[in-house]
């Protein structure tokens, strides 16, 4: 599904201001940059700037700078999330520590935030630099309480929601907010309904994250059971254990504890969540904050834009990866 034909013009003119920015001498840096861009995403929440900012008509070279740096600050945070993680994978390849190694990849996920840093200072962009500081403040704060949780293993349904609002939906907020900002000010009429438009994207784009997690033909970009591999209990699972006798729970527990786990560990937890149909709850939320995002879109006038996020909402629900 390309949901992306109406803004084609504005993507290509980002893809530009973003190459410039990022544009370096030093030759390990041009490396793993280009390594980054080659096997980059579909650079959704930099294009949620861009749709915020024209629902309401406003996009400015503000909201270029804006998308720019929200890119800057995700590619950052997923940096650093992989070294915390320990992964090795992302989107069917291999992250940056994987390849550089730790102290690589923490001193270019810092280099990534420089460069957000610099930009926001040397366009006086101070109103969306407090915007997305407060963003990595939260992403930060719903990383530690989610380590603290899977090393307790007492995750609840409203720490779950606390923990992804911080992590994710805390950046698809901001970007929908930047589309509020522009040269002239803030369009504080609009703000409101851009921001919870944001927070629902963002709730929605993470259960279905949740819910890939149990495909089992990797054709995903993610690992089969790749959560039950770090000892993260996500949605599916949640909803899962909540009808599991003792015994069940016990062996669950069990296998999320151990450092490492066989694929027999991981299929068990599986059958599990499909024998108790947490992937089915899970889904069954995704279509109610998909309805939701659409009545909200409803609000704004009929654009290209409004299209475009319509097209958005249809491809985050169905995505397979």
């Amino acid at each position: 599904m390309n949901f992306k034909k109406h803004i084609n013009n504005e993507l290509d003119f980002f893809e530009q201001k973003i190459t410039s920015i990022l544009s370096t001498k030093d030759h390990l840096l041009k490396k793993i940059i280009n390594y980054l861009r080659n096997g980059s995403g579909k650079r959704i929440r930099p294009m949620c700037a861009i749709l915020g900012a024209g629902l309401i008509n406003n996009i400015t070279e503000k909201t270029y700078r804006g998308a720019i740096l929200v890119e800057l600050i995700h590619t950052a945070t997923l940096i650093h999330d992989d070294i915390v993680d320990d992964a090795h994978i992302r989107r069917n390849s291999f992250t940056v520590n994987s390849i550089w190694k730790n102290k690589i990849a923490v001193l270019t996920g810092d280099y990534f935030l420089a460069k957000s840093l610099k930009l926001a200072v040397k366009e006086k962009d101070y109103e969306i630099l407090n915007l997305l500081s407060e963003v990595v403040e939260k992403i930060v704060e719903g990383e530690l309480i989610q380590i603290e949780k899977t090393k307790r293993l007492n995750l609840l349904e409203k720490d779950y929601f606390n923990i992804i609002k911080l992590k994710t939906a805390s950046l698809f907020e901001a970007s929908f907010m930047i589309g509020a900002f522009s040269e002239d000010g803030l369009d504080k009429k609009n703000q409101k309904k851009l921001k919870n438009l944001g927070v629902i994207i963002g709730i929605l784009f993470q259960i279905r994250d949740d819910i890939l997690d149990y495909d089992i033909t990797k054709k995903t970009g993610k690992h089969f059971g790749n959560d039950i591999q770090e000892g993260k209990i996500n949605l599916p699972l949640l909803y899962s254990i909540e009808k599991m006798s003792f015994q069940e729970k016990n062996i669950v527990y069990r296998i999320l504890r151990k450092k490492t786990n066989t694929l027999d560990e991981v299929k068990k937890i599986h059958k599990l969540v499909i024998r108790y149909r947490g992937l089915e709850k899970a889904e069954k939320l995704t279509h109610e904050y998909h309805k939701k995002a659409i009545q909200i879109s409803q609000n704004f006038p009929d654009s290209r834009y409004k299209k475009t996020v319509i097209l958005m909402l249809d491809y985050l629900i169905n995505r397979s990866k």
